[in-house]
């Protein structure tokens, strides 16, 4: 019996979120890019409360190497240094992925909902060289969550102190979240364990 509620037990614990956590990694660009995009700027994009651009302009922002059609960019010169990208109605999310445009360090990418925050050069960013044509420095960057973080995710912020955060081709990869039986499962690993201890209780009761 002490065996099937320790059973119960663990398998009730495994089936809870693991600690939370985000990695971030990256690779450099290429043209085309050649990856799928939940949200590609080319048109109208609700979610998105920025301005979607279709030039290049000196000295204030350059679309990313490789990107093609629309894309958003922020900083002092272009129409607002800060913009969102509402993914509340996502649930849970495993994994972002989008195209950071020549990456410099005073761009900051910060995931809402969960206090985590990345600058261009960041461990898993950089190179950060503001080079508007290299790959090194065009980068795909891939946000990788687990635990009660994927749950947490509602949005990024794209914000700026300099000319510019440029950004294109943001997918995002949902989570699954545990089956009936899964839940199942752990309601009757700790219904096991409650009904072990009023046992206990019982017992030790009735000897005293």
């Amino acid at each position: 019996m002490g065996k099937i509620i320790l059973a119960a037990a663990i398998a009730a614990l495994g089936s809870l979120p693991a600690m939370a956590s985000v990695t971030v990694s990256s690779v450099d660009g290429a043209s085309p890019y050649g990856v799928p995009a939940t949200f590609q700027f080319d048109g109208a994009t609700p979610q998105y409360s920025g301005t979607i651009y279709t030039d290049s302009v000196g000295g204030v922002r350059a679309q990313p190497a490789g990107s093609t059609g629309g894309y958003g960019a922020v900083g002092p010169s272009n129409a607002q240094s800060s913009a969102d990208l509402d993914l509340s109605a996502f649930g849970a999310i495993s994994s972002i992925t989008l195209l950071w445009g020549s990456v410099d360090t005073y761009n900051l990418l910060s995931v809402l909902g969960t206090g985590l925050s990345f600058n261009g050069g960041d461990e898993g960013v950089s190179p950060s060289n503001g080079n508007q044509v290299n790959p090194s420095s065009n980068r795909l960057v891939t946000l990788t969550f687990t635990g009660a973080d994927r749950w947490n995710v509602t949005g990024l912020q794209f914000s700026s102190t300099g000319n510019a955060f440029e950004f294109d081709n943001v997918n995002v990869v949902t989570a699954g979240v545990p089956e009936p039986a899964s839940w199942a499962l752990m309601l009757g690993g700790f219904g096991a364990i409650g009904f072990a201890m009023r046992s206990r209780r019982k017992a030790a009761l009735s000897f005293s």
